[in-house]
């Protein structure tokens, strides 16, 4: 009796007290719970996005571009190189310092908004306009993109410094030319469908080579699977050629 009167005393008195804590242990297993069930909302707007409009999920985007771009108002030379020091034929060569090119770009933006982010692109081009060679250009850029309401038009913004390499007369005669690299800056916006394919345009201005030039450019872009998909292809047809041309009689 004795023991069953203790249990009666002090077995009211524990369950009260827990009653007045909201809860207790019960309390503490459903915010266990709702931690639990948050945590993977949390790890996903973590995680770094390939392609797509902006979305929580996303803390940034993985640029992977392609450009094909037509350049115009570039200023033009004339350079003069000989066949031979004696009696060879004269060629003349006219160039453009910022001719049409071909590129490729890497580089991340950060979500900063709800439909913008900001970061950095680097962009690796050529030309092969030229019967002088390949002219190779860089460019480093702040890039802003901006996503345009629900139809899935993203607005690419960049600037930033730019190299590329010019053709001058060479130091050794006429019988070459010499390529040195010339710096300056390069502004562009691209304008795409959810940041897969769309149209660009821009200006740069480089000095170099002892001369000053200018000009625009304006062609397509490609970018996330567009451009996983466009070099695909493209490596496809380039293995298809080189078999064609390898195995010719």
């Amino acid at each position: 009796m004795g023991d069953g009167r203790v249990m009666a005393a002090t077995g009211p008195s524990t369950f009260g007290n827990e009653a007045c804590i909201g809860g207790g242990p019960m309390k503490a297993r459903l915010v266990v719970s709702a931690m639990l069930a948050m945590m993977p909302a949390v790890l996903m707007a973590q995680s770094v996005c390939f392609s797509g409009v902006v979305r929580p999920a996303c803390s940034g985007f993985v640029l992977f571009e392609g450009t094909a771009a037509a350049s115009g108002g570039s200023s033009a030379f004339t350079i003069n190189t000989t066949t031979a020091p004696v009696g060879g034929t004269i060629l003349v060569h006219r160039i453009h310092d910022l001719p049409s090119y071909f590129s490729g770009a890497l580089g991340y933006v950060h979500v900063v908004g709800s439909n913008t982010a900001v970061g950095a692109v680097g962009e690796l081009g050529f030309s092969n306009t030229s019967e002088l060679g390949n002219a190779h250009r860089f460019a480093a850029t702040a890039r802003v993109r901006r996503w345009l309401g629900s139809g899935g038009g993203v607005l690419d913004v960049g600037a930033g410094p730019l190299g590329v390499e010019v053709f001058t007369p060479s130091r050794n005669g006429d019988c070459c030319t010499d390529r040195v690299r010339a710096y300056g800056a390069t502004l562009e916006a691209a304008l795409t469908y959810k940041g897969l394919a769309g149209i660009t345009i821009g200006a740069d201005a480089i000095h170099g080579g002892g001369r000053t030039s200018t000009g625009l450019h304006a062609g397509v872009r490609v970018g996330s699977y567009g451009a996983v998909a466009t070099a695909v292809v493209t490596a496809a047809l380039g293995a298809f050629v080189w078999y064609g041309l390898a195995h010719s009689d």
